[in-house]
């Protein structure tokens, strides 16, 4: 692995050469990573400690996201490389975080690792969610519709909302009539409506924070958190609940570093796991 600065240089040798050419190199070095190493999803190692990631599904916006937060702090996330849209067909191409995928190593995973686990993830995120919105809206990362599947699974991006209260009459809508117990049914309306009524500033958010998205090494530290195409503007509590959203992830192991995280927002897990639960409409 090279260290972060030369895929800095790297950065600026590419930009000065024709799109096509770049095209061409990230094309034989797909080709080339492809007979070394399997592929995770739309993401291909490639030779030099680097992934590409290429396709009509691939958003120009993860590779901005990345390189708007590299610029203003940092932060363990790949260095963009290169990111450009060229015949219907979006190419990212970044540094490789070294590591370990946090989901596999699950069973192996001492107790005493969650609090290690939820004070580094902790300090990671606040200069993230310190940098300033652009505006007050719920938006994606480029003020436009936000990519999320708790939002609507499987639909196109939804959104922007004006304001967080508007997001959070939309949540209400989208669910339709929650179908709540009787006897959980005024504590669950007051949670809700606690949640709702809060003051949430506006955060910029990763918006699919998983162990699946999260490398680390091999004492259990953070090296890196990946896949950024949902990021988004959101309200400060999002990180913790939908990273908790996955059925697998609202209980155990993952549920607990996240609460232990974000300590602030009791309610507001409380209210989405009411809504979540609960709903008439699933999308």
């Amino acid at each position: 692995m090279a260290p972060r600065f030369a895929y800095k240089i790297l950065v600026l040798v590419v930009f000065i050469l024709p799109v096509k050419l770049r095209r061409s190199l990230w094309r034989y070095l797909t080709a080339v990573g492809s007979e070394r190493w399997e592929s995770d999803g739309a993401a291909q190692r490639i030779p030099g400690g680097m992934y590409v990631k290429r396709g009509i599904l691939v958003r120009p916006t993860e590779g901005q996201a990345m390189r708007f937060i590299d610029s203003l702090i940092s932060a363990p996330i790949p260095v963009v490389i290169d990111n450009f849209k060229l015949d219907g067909i979006t190419w990212l191409v970044m540094s490789r975080i070294p590591g370990y995928n946090l989901a596999a190593c699950y069973p192996d995973m001492p107790p005493e690792i969650e609090d290690k686990l939820s004070k580094q993830l902790a300090r990671i995120l606040a200069p993230i969610r310190a940098i300033s919105p652009p505006t007050s809206a719920v938006c994606g990362f480029d003020q436009g519709p936000i990519r999320c599947e708790r939002l609507a699974m499987g639909a196109p991006p939804l959104g922007p909302f004006e304001s967080v209260e508007a997001f959070h009459q939309f949540l209400l809508d989208r669910a339709g009539t929650l179908n709540i117990p009787e006897q959980e049914a005024d504590e669950a309306q007051a949670v809700i409506k606690r949640a709702h009524s809060r003051s949430h500033r506006i955060c910029l958010t990763h918006n699919d924070l998983g162990p699946h998205n999260v490398i680390i090494d091999e004492e259990w530290n953070i090296t890196g958190i990946i896949d950024w195409e949902s990021c988004a503007w959101m309200p400060e509590y999002w990180e913790a609940t939908k990273g908790t959203y996955l059925p697998q992830y609202r209980k155990g192991r993952w549920y607990r570093i996240m609460m232990a995280a974000f300590p602030s927002y009791r309610d507001e897990f409380e209210a989405e796991k009411y809504i979540v639960n609960y709903r008439q409409w699933y999308t």
